[in-house]
């Protein structure tokens, strides 16, 4: 070829530059959806309840009330110690719709254990201040539980419960748990938090794939190193036993399933039908850790 004829350059094909740019637009715009539905489900989620008044003290259990800050939002905890400072101490990330008053007969209960619990209200609920959002509820864990750590420098163990909401919540924050806990229960827990956006009612089946699946119980607690307590009802209401069969089979640590008759998905907080549920926690606590026989069964 003669160098000194011009060379001739290809133009771009105009149809894929354009197929390209609408690809872009498209996919531009199913992320501003997904966005915008993520934020109106996450504000239309959450049940904040004001606090209410009932404290252990009035069960007569004394309590300490407590302020932590988290990313400057002040919030309220109740501290419940015991006599012996190496007993083994539980720290409780409530539900959804829940406060502290409404968790004061359980830390009464677990004082006459022999446990200490911690209680604390996430941003928004009870006289917490704030906003919930999720990245807010994993903050307020971290710093809760850097006050529990504190507050128990010689408990033989320290674990976590999270009921109903609150098992989200602690999957969601446990790795990031420093030091470790010595195991985690999950009471009540959901499997997956857009299944239950869809349960609920928040999202259209048809819609679901809109909102981003970020409190995935499944996921999270694949990711757990700790031994692990699921205690589920199979009478329970709001969330199907098919979620804690769930829970056990993608759980990778050492792990109990334990599945009660009977029970509605509230017992837990009614004194009357609550024993069931407690004494299963206790014992676990207590021996810190699922027995052998019962580490890796995940039946119905």
């Amino acid at each position: 070829m003669d160098p000194r004829l011009p060379v001739r350059r290809r133009k771009p094909d105009r149809r894929v530059a354009r197929g390209i740019a609408w690809l872009a637009g498209v996919v531009a715009l199913l992320v501003l959806v997904r966005s915008v539905v993520f934020v109106a489900v996450e504000y239309a989620a959450f049940d904040t309840p004001p606090p209410g008044a009932l404290r252990p003290d009035a069960l007569g259990v004394p309590s300490q009330p407590q302020v932590l800050s988290s990313d400057g939002r002040r919030l309220r905890a109740s501290w419940v110690p015991v006599d012996d400072p190496r007993a083994p101490a539980l720290l409780v990330l409530h539900g959804d719709g829940e406060e502290l008053s409404q968790w004061a007969s359980v830390q009464a209960r677990l004082h006459a254990a022999g446990i200490a619990s911690y209680v604390f209200d996430y941003s928004g609920y009870g006289a917490s201040e704030g906003r919930p959002t999720l990245a807010r509820l994993r903050q307020d864990t971290l710093e809760a539980w850097a006050r529990f750590v504190a507050l128990t420098p010689q408990a033989a163990g320290r674990f976590a419960l999270g009921f109903s909401m609150g098992s989200a919540v602690l999957l969601d924050a446990a790795p990031l748990l420093e030091p470790a806990p010595k195991g985690l229960v999950l009471g009540a827990g959901f499997a997956s938090a857009r299944e239950m956006a869809v349960r609920v009612g928040l999202v259209p089946r048809w819609a679901a794939w809109l909102l981003p699946d970020l409190w995935n119980g499944e996921r999270g607690i694949a990711q757990v190193a700790q031994p692990l307590l699921i205690v589920h009802s199979r009478a329970d209401e709001d969330v199907p036993v098919g979620d804690a069969l769930r829970l056990c089979q993608a759980a990778r640590a050492p792990r109990q399933l334990l599945l009660l008759d009977g029970l509605t998905h509230d017992a837990p907080l009614e004194p009357a039908q609550s024993a069931p549920f407690w004494d299963a926690v206790l014992g676990w606590v207590k021996q810190e850790g699922p027995a052998p026989s019962q580490a890796d069964g995940c039946e119905g």
